[in-house]
C-alpha cells in the first residue's frame, strides 16, 4: 500500500513538472512581474465589451445631435421680385403761370427676402422626450462601463494577489524540499549503514517526494495564475 503511494506521488509530481515546464524558477519571481497599476490600465484597455459601449455612447452622441437639428428641416427660405410700371401726377406751381400737371412714368422694382418656421408642438415635444431618452441611454451605458471595470479590476487584484501568494508558497516549500533532501541523505547513509530501521528510511522518503509534491503544485498554481493574467491584459505580464 505504501509501495503504491510513493509511486502514486512520482507520477504526480512528473505530471506538474510537464505542465508547467515552460516557466523557470527565475521566472516565477514577482520582481519579474509588471506592478499592479500598470496590469490594471492593460486589462481595462484590453475589455473588447467595454469598447463595444463606447463605441454604443457614440453612435447616441451622433443621433442626439440629428435630433437636435431636425428643427431645421421645418425652416423655409422665402423670397419674391415684384415689377411693374406706374404713371405718377404732379402738380407743379411757379407762381406767375397756371399751375401745370406733370405725369411721369416710372418701373418699380421689389425685392422680399424671409424666413418661415412652422414647427408644430407636438413636434417640439416629441423631439425634447427623444433627446432625453438618447441621453439616458448614453448615462445607462457609462454604468454598465463602470461596472465591467470594476469587475476586471477585482479579477486582476484577485489573481494578482493569488498569485503572489503562489509564489511566496514556492519560496517556503523551497525551502522544505531542500531540508528533507539533506534528512534523506542522511537518512540513507544510517540506512545503508544498518542504523537506521526500514520504516524510518521509508518515513524520510515520503517526505522528500510529500514536499516535491506540494512544491510543484505551488509552481503549478503560480503558472495558473499567470495564465489568468496574461488572458486578462491581452499581452506578457514580464516586466
Amino acid at each position: 500500500m505504501k509501495k503504491l503511494k510513493f509511486i502514486s506521488i512520482l507520477i504526480v509530481i512528473v505530471t506538474l513538472q510537464l505542465k508547467g515546464q515552460d516557466l523557470s524558477q527565475k521566472e516565477l519571481a514577482m520582481d519579474r512581474i509588471k506592478p499592479l497599476e500598470q496590469l490594471l490600465n492593460l486589462a481595462i484597455g484590453n475589455m473588447a465589451a467595454l469598447n463595444t459601449l463606447t463605441t454604443s455612447q457614440e453612435i447616441y452622441r451622433e443621433e442626439t445631435k440629428i435630433t437636435q437639428k431636425k428643427w431645421l428641416q421645418h425652416l423655409a427660405l422665402t423670397a419674391g421680385v415684384n415689377y411693374g410700371n406706374g404713371i405718377v401726377s404732379d402738380q407743379l406751381t411757379d407762381g406767375s403761370t397756371d399751375n401745370r400737371l406733370t405725369y411721369l412714368s416710372r418701373q418699380n422694382v421689389t425685392y422680399n427676402v424671409g424666413l418661415n418656421l412652422r414647427l408644430p408642438f407636438t413636434e417640439v415635444s416629441s423631439r425634447k422626450h427623444e433627446i432625453k431618452i438618447k441621453k439616458l441611454e448614453i448615462e445607462r451605458l457609462e454604468g454598465l462601463k463602470n461596472e465591467r471595470k470594476e469587475f476586471i479590476r477585482r479579477e486582476v487584484i484577485r489573481i494578482y494577489k493569488d498569485l503572489r501568494s503562489c509564489l511566496k508558497s514556492m519560496e517556503l516549500q523551497t525551502e522544505v524540499v531542500e531540508a528533507n533532501e539533506i534528512a534523506l541523505k542522511v537518512a540513507e547513509n544510517f540506512f545503508k549503514a544498518g542504523k537506521l530501521a526500514m520504516e524510518q528510511y521509508r518515513m524520510a522518503v515520503d517526505s522528500h517526494y510529500t514536499s516535491q509534491l506540494e512544491l510543484e503544485k505551488s509552481k503549478n498554481e503560480a503558472w495558473y495564475c499567470m495564465r489568468s493574467l496574461k488572458e486578462l491584459v491581452g499581452q506578457s505580464i514580464m516586466k
